[in-house]
């Protein structure tokens, strides 16, 4: 597709191609007033069959209920020239496939990063009412953003498991990345701790898992990384790509917990290395997309917290509304206005819907504008409350030495010294 060319209406203009796959071709295109996205094309009419028209469809479905840092964000999605075309948030960054290519295998720190995105946003994935298996994790869908933060993009080929019928399955995904039960139709989210694993294992040694030792249909890890690694990450690593998926790791938590136990956090270095991405950079700033340049200003939200208090807060409003039925009749029959309680009643309704739609959306807004309300009030508080001190550190004739301190930033402990010429002056300078 040329460059400059319209889409869905002149909403989007087409600055060039991203990539292309099995499942469509992406662009790299603009909104209407300048702002980045991706677009996904995938041709209708020269589908090879209603599976892959299927997939296209399920992937656009699955996108537009996904809400995490970690994950591609919807936008939206049109038919146009007998094509379907997905809007998502172009995510800026470097796919794990061109840093190897470029830079040969990664650290053992940079993994550990990787894992432990990986990690949050499987948990998110896997853990909703209708678990979502991507099946097709490798190095070209793993992109690392400029802040240092690893994201899982292409979902075509994505799974829902509520919605697998049976004799309904496909084979989807990438030799050396897929685990053995996908070559049979079945996808669990053990699928994507296997190919997770495989995915690490690539990026530390450079090649491709199926070049890589093996016993029997086991990548041999031990061998294939020698002593190039920590021996808690060869186990964890060794959990994740094991072919039989009842002793697999059940999930990339479990795997990595084992790090955990051994004292080797999967945190990135401290603040300072030349590795380490800036302060709370695991998590873009929460829009349907970053915009360009944009410093995150909020520490990284716990997902799984999140999810909990969502679904608690809609379970709590749902009771109430409930209960609405039995307080709402009385409290209008005292004021003579029992006919009003089908109209208020089901006013309520029509607004505790709109709040709890799309799996509490308003609710997580409501929820991280709050926590960043309550982040930067106390920020505030503790700058207004850190008094400009003074202390004495005692008389050392024949002068005393006496240390003004102001504290701005936990990093930024200033100081200054000076000179006194008499005792006097070292009295008047001690503490209230």
């Amino acid at each position: 597709m040329e460059s400059g060319r319209a889409l869905g209406g002149g909403r989007y203009v087409v600055r060039g191609t991203l990539g292309e796959g099995a499942q469509g071709v992406t662009y790299d295109a603009t909104t209407s007033d300048g702002r980045p996205v991706a677009i996904k094309r995938f041709d209708v009419r020269g589908a090879r069959g209603w599976k892959d028209v299927e997939l296209a469809e399920r992937e656009a479905r699955v996108l537009s209920t996904l809400d995490h840092p970690l994950v591609p964000r919807y936008v939206e999605h049109f038919e146009e020239d007998g094509a379907l075309y997905l809007v998502m948030e172009k995510v800026e960054g470097e796919t794990l496939e061109a840093i190897r290519r470029r830079s040969g295998p990664l650290p053992e720190d940079e993994v550990r990063r990787f894992l432990a995105d990986a990690d949050r946003a499987l948990t998110y994935l896997h853990g909703r009412a209708s678990p979502i298996v991507h099946r097709d994790i490798k190095p070209r869908n793993v992109v690392r953003r400029p802040n240092g933060s690893y994201v899982l993009v292409d979902f075509g080929a994505v799974s829902e498991l509520l919605l697998r019928q049976k004799g309904g399955s496909t084979v989807v995904g990438t030799l050396g990345f897929m685990a053995p039960e996908q070559l049979q139709g079945r996808a669990e989210p053990a699928t994507d701790v296997y190919a997770v694993g495989a995915t690490a294992l690539a990026s530390l040694t450079g090649v491709e898992p199926e070049t890589l030792p093996h016993q029997g249909l086991r990548v041999d890890v031990r061998a294939a990384l020698g002593g190039r690694v920590s021996p808690a990450l060869l186990t964890s690593l060794e959990q994740m790509v094991e072919p039989d998926p009842d002793r697999r790791a059940s999930s990339l938590g479990a795997a990595l917990d084992g790090i955990r136990h051994r004292g080797a956090e999967l945190t990135p270095p401290p603040r300072g290395s030349a590795s380490s991405p800036p302060p709370h950079a695991s998590y873009p700033p929460h829009a349907w997309y970053p915009a360009p340049g944009h410093a995150p200003s909020a520490a990284p939200r716990d997902d799984a917290r999140e999810d909990e208090l969502v679904k608690s807060l809609r379970r709590l409003l749902w009771v109430l509304w409930g209960l609405g039925w039995i307080l709402v009749p009385v409290v209008l029959g005292q004021l003579h206005a029992g006919r009003a309680v089908p109209v208020v009643m089901f006013g309520a309704l029509a607004a505790l819907l709109v709040v709890t739609w799309h799996k509490g959306a308003l609710l997580r807004l409501a929820l991280r504008r709050w926590a960043r309300r309550s982040a930067d009030g106390a920020r505030r508080d503790l700058a207004a409350e850190a008094p400009r001190q003074r202390v004495d550190v005692g008389p050392a004739p024949p002068a005393q030495v006496r240390i003004h301190t102001s504290e701005l930033q936990p990093e930024e402990l200033v100081g200054q010294t000076e000179r006194t010429s008499s005792p006097a002056e070292a009295r008047q300078a001690r503490l209230p």
